[in-house]
């Protein structure tokens, strides 16, 4: 079934419960999973209730808090649509799937996933471009079925798939002890933690459509972050919005890591594709990197590695003083037709890891591209190196990245231009001649 689009009763919020949700309350109930066909009916009796001031809606998808669950939904506004389900079977049974569309490029994203964006696509049947690859891991796998400590804390892989996945937030990097015997995970606990809320707000004035969740990654007398995580869609456009806004709600100054694990392979990847962008130093992560760290801008063929090998770069972008610091990057295919336009605030993701990993195809051949608040390795490197980032009791840190799917040449020639003219007057990146120190 498909609806009208509801009316709402605030610009920025909808209580699609009318009970009390408060735990101590005698009167409440948790949430219960309804099927596609009672949650139409649900949303249909809160739609005939709700009116809005012509500008902004807000439907809400998931609120623990509230006791609000819809299992489906789907709806068509104004040259948007979104579209909720819930995958069911194998490692997949019971993950919750959001897909929007401005019509013009789709995104797929994993609330069960902590908001992972699994695949972004352009819905041009004359150009072949999206945003994701082809893992090993198939399908999106349910946390449930994921122990993160597992294989010497990496239990990660066992779900790594997709495009954008966000690691973090206590830790991330590399796995092993901390400082103080801690067995930290490979890149942390985030990308497996369920949203708690989920909604989809239309900004009728701005013509945007803002898919937004809330992951709360949290342990008794330890850390209590609350990440909300902002996708936006722009009416027309081939360019989409991350916004994410990390809080410390502790009482003590918290370390942390933010590293978005954006990973692409083909359309993009291919022998001869290349990474162009604001460089000012690069390092080789370890000796095999740094034997072909001359040529770490362009890609090779799937089997160029040994099987189970890879390639990483550590970069140190700067940005574009002229568009408030903003890092440039473009990441195009081997004949230049098409690629991905990057953009986002070097102050608040001062570093950049680019993953070669040149596998063969069966094995998954795929770059990550991946701005973040440090380096790679474990927690306890980083905070050796200075590069171990802190967030003070109830501060909150802005993250912001926007992506352009350039599906032209002349889109890919125009955006590589820009970067050539902030290159010339800063200079070529400096390429450093020994790895990454580790210990």
């Amino acid at each position: 079934p498909r609806l009208a689009s509801p009316r709402l009763a605030s610009p920025r919020s909808v209580d699609h419960c009318s009970r009390s949700t408060s735990p101590s309350s005698s009167s409440y109930r948790p949430p219960l999973a309804l099927s596609r066909h009672q949650s139409m009916q649900r949303l249909a009796r809160i739609s005939a209730h709700l009116h809005d001031d012509g500008e902004e809606e807000t439907i809400t998808l998931t609120d623990t808090a509230k006791g609000i669950y819809l299992d489906a939904f789907q709806m068509d506004k104004g040259g948007f649509s979104v579209r909720k389900h819930r995958l069911k079977g194998g490692l997949q049974d019971n993950v919750d799937v959001v897909e929007v569309s401005n019509g013009i490029i789709k995104a797929t994203v994993l609330p069960t996933r902590g908001m992972t964006i699994h695949r972004v696509e352009l819905l041009d049947p004359a150009v072949e471009l999206s945003l994701g690859w082809e893992s090993p891991v198939k399908g999106p796998v349910h946390p449930s079925y994921v122990n993160l400590e597992d294989n010497k804390g990496l239990g990660w892989l066992y779900s790594f798939n997709g495009w954008m996945v966000r690691c973090g937030v206590e830790f991330s990097g590399h796995p092993g002890e901390d400082s103080d015997g801690r067995l930290l995970s490979l890149h942390g606990k985030i990308a497996h933690i369920p949203s708690s809320v989920v909604n989809v707000k239309f900004d009728e004035k701005h013509q945007t459509l803002y898919l937004r969740g809330k992951v709360d990654e949290v342990w008794f007398k330890g850390a209590n972050f609350e990440l909300w995580t902002e996708l936006a869609l722009h009416k027309g456009s081939k360019t989409f919005g991350l916004t994410d806004r990390l809080t410390n709600h502790s009482a003590k100054t918290q370390e942390f890591t933010m590293l978005y694990h954006a990973n692409y392979g083909r359309p993009i990847l291919g022998e001869g594709a290349r990474i162009l962008g604001t460089f000012s130093t690069v390092q080789a992560f370890d000796d095999e990197a740094l034997k072909d760290i001359e040529n770490w801008q362009r890609y090779q063929g799937p089997g160029y590695v040994k099987p189970g090998g890879e390639r990483l770069y550590c970069v140190v972008p700067f940005g574009d003083k002229a568009d408030n610091d903003k890092c440039k990057l473009v990441f195009h295919d081997p004949a230049a037709s098409k690629g991905i336009a990057i953009s986002y605030d070097v102050k608040s993701l001062p570093y950049l890891s680019v993953w070669k990993n040149e596998d063969t195809v069966k094995n998954g051949y795929v770059t990550g591209i991946e701005p973040g608040t440090s380096f790679p390795p474990n927690r306890r490197v980083e905070r050796k190196a200075g590069r171990l980032a802190t967030i003070e009791p109830n501060e909150t840190r802005v993250f912001e990245m926007r992506y352009t799917m350039l599906s032209k040449p002349g889109e890919v020639s125009a955006a590589a231009r820009d970067i050539q003219k902030l290159v010339r007057v800063h200079g070529p990146a400096k390429l450093l001649k020994e790895p990454l120190p580790k210990d």
